[in-house]
């Protein structure tokens, strides 16, 4: 047993151990370890979104502490069990660096699997090359990650790429930065796991973080995987503002067929970090798993799976 295996395994154990309350009550005197500023900081960016709960401890309001103790309590055996299926040493450090973050509030950790080497998504130690590839990209706001695909691994790299957006002006602007790149099939709709109408909720100060939410008289195309597209798919890349698990759900003929290798964000909320994980298992198409984090030092963001077929 190295030095992770055994931070881990002390970590698991102590959340067995200890009731939810006393979860929460652990976090919360490891808080007050906090440097004033820094919670600051960490309730101001909580503020800007409804993934992870309310916190302003100057008002007593400590519910990202409730959702995050309560998690840690009914699923550390789940988490116990991704950190086994993990591949490399550097996913299960960085598995356990979130949930010491959670549980702890460490910084050190959080800040030392943070992604230096490969760009964000194409970590070439797991995907070292493509060929041929019907690549899918949901979320692909103004193909920042296209562009990235391409420059890691070439413009012979593929044969198709669908890219999917829901706005305007993210489209626009998609097809502007792309123009040059041929093959690239531009998608306006928003892609879940039933097939209707919606409308977008736009996000306050960062178009990235739009998201979707179903309602029958809206003007926004809703499809799946399985219905818009009938190529084989051999990458698809996830980053839809917590719609991820939908997204996946109507993709399931896609997944069963086609062995597809998986880019999935999993940071839209605490659950995400490990329900994306549980799908795919409960669907046995025998994935590998690795974890890279992209995100800052402070609060676990950019957490990206990996599940590649074997």
């Amino acid at each position: 047993m190295n030095y992770i295996d055994k931070k881990f395994q002390e970590l698991i154990e102590e959340i067995q151990l200890f009731s939810e309350v006393e979860i929460y009550e652990h976090i919360k005197e490891k808080l007050k370890l906090v440097p004033v500023e820094t919670q600051q900081n960490i309730s101001a960016f909580l503020d800007q979104f409804s993934f992870w709960g309310s916190f302003h401890p100057t008002e007593n309001d400590y519910d990202t502490i409730q959702k995050v103790s309560h998690l840690l309590k009914e699923k550390f055996l789940k988490f116990q069990e991704l950190y086994f299926k993990l591949q490399d040493y550097r996913s299960k450090k960085t598995l356990y660096a979130i949930l010491n973050n959670w549980y702890n509030y460490d910084f050190k950790n959080l800040e030392e699997v943070i992604e230096h080497c490969y760009e964000h998504y194409f970590d070439l130690d797991i995907i070292p090359s493509c060929e041929k590839e019907i690549f899918v990209d949901l979320g692909a706001f103004t193909g920042d990650t296209i562009e990235s695909f391409i420059k890691n691994y070439g413009k012979n790299a593929y044969q198709k790429i669908y890219a999917y957006e829901m706005t305007d002006q993210s489209m626009q602007e998609l097809k502007k930065n792309l123009s040059s790149n041929p093959r690239i099939i531009y998608c306006q709709k928003a892609v879940f796991n039933e097939i209707g109408k919606g409308i977008i909720n736009y996000h306050e100060t960062n178009a990235s973080s739009n998201q979707v939410a179903k309602e029958e008289i809206g003007d926004l195309t809703i499809t799946t995987l399985d219905e818009d597209i009938k190529d084989k798919i051999t990458i698809l890349k996830m980053d839809i503002e917590g719609s991820e698990l939908y997204a996946l759900q109507g993709s399931e003929k896609h997944l069963a067929k086609d062995h597809s290798k998986l880019i999935l964000s999993i940071y839209h909320g605490y659950e995400d970090v490990i329900r994306l994980y549980e799908y795919l298992e409960r669907l046995n198409l025998n994935y590998v798993y690795y974890l890279r984090y992209y995100g800052g030092p402070i609060f676990p963001t950019e957490i990206v799976l990996y599940a590649i077929p074997v």
